[in-house]
Formats: structure tokens, sequence, C-alpha cells
């Protein structure tokens, strides 16, 4: 088809369809007449009034006995600072004052799902597992923790106790919060 022709064609369905629109506004009466709705609402609800008078003992008890309150617990012990410090005098120290302390490093994996299925069955079997983000290097992986510990010989017990429930080469390592 030729060029003219069709520019023609698309001029004319043009201004059909913008008489179709704006036609209909121009002979259409504007004038609605206002719809008043009457909206009847019911009335208030009166407020009860109630009496409150002085409390009255049950008749199943004499006026005269008192129940009996349950001991209060003794109050627990309070630690202070000295006495934290001195049960950590024969732990190791670091440089900023907080104790040494030691996890194990159970296994790494790159998938989300598989690091908590093994850390969910660890604490399932009373271990304390915790998982760790190592996001700063490619490929990003999720290891796995028990601990930590503060004693160097409980962690190496306990690396040979999963080594022989889990089948997992375990590797010791300081526990940094």
């Amino acid at each position: 088809m030729d060029d003219g022709i069709k520019q023609r064609l698309i001029g004319a369905v043009v201004l059909v369809a913008l008489m179709v629109i704006f036609l209909p506004m121009f002979f259409s009466s504007s004038e609605t007449e206002p719809v008043d709705i009457l909206i009847e609402m019911p009335e208030k609800p009166p407020i009860p009034e109630f009496d409150i008078s002085k409390p009255v003992k049950p008749s199943g008890q004499p006026a005269d006995s008192v129940p009996e309150a349950e001991p209060a617990p003794a109050p627990a012990p309070e630690v202070t600072v000295e006495q934290q410090a001195e049960e950590l005098k024969d732990k190791k120290v670091d440089d900023s004052g907080l104790p040494v302390s030691w996890a194990l490093q159970v296994a790494s994996f790159k998938e989300r799902e598989n690091a908590e299925k093994l850390r969910d069955k660890l604490r399932k079997d009373g271990f304390k597992a915790y998982i760790k983000y190592r996001l700063d290097v490619e490929p990003r992986l999720i290891r796995v923790f028990i601990g930590p510990v503060l004693e160097r010989e409980s962690i190496d017990k306990l690396k040979v106790d999963v080594s022989k429930q889990y089948k997992l080469d375990g590797v010791v390592v300081r526990y940094l919060p």
C-alpha cells in the first residue's frame, strides 16, 4: 500500500476515536440531581450503673484466719567484678582483658541449608553449635562451630567425641566473638 494512503487511514481512525470519546460529553447533560440519603442511627445505648460496695469475705473462711504466705526464696548471692576476676585468675586472658576461649570448627559449606541442618543436628545432640558466615572470600563459606570453651583440654576431648560420633575431623580455633 502507498504511504500516503496509510497516513490518511491512520488519521481517519484517530479522528473517529476522538469523536467517539468526546462527542458524548458535549451532548449529555451534566446536570445530575443530587441524591440525599438519610441514614438513621440508633440511639446511644444506656450505660448500666454498677453498685460498688466494700468487699465481702467469702463465707467459707473464718474472719480471723489469714492465709499463710509462701516463704520468699533466698536472694541469689550477688557476684561482684572482683569475684569474677578471681574466678578467671587462673584462666588465660588476652590483651583486651577477655578470657582466651576455644571453638571447634566442624565443617564448612557453600549451601546455607546444609550448614543449618548440621547445626540443628549438633544442637539436638546437646552441643552448643553455631554458624559463622565467611563472606569476604570466594567462594563464600558458611562454617559450623561448636563452643566456645575456656579450657583447651576440654575442646580437644570434644574434638575426639565429635570425630567418633559424626565422622567429622574438626579444627580447634581461637574463639573470637
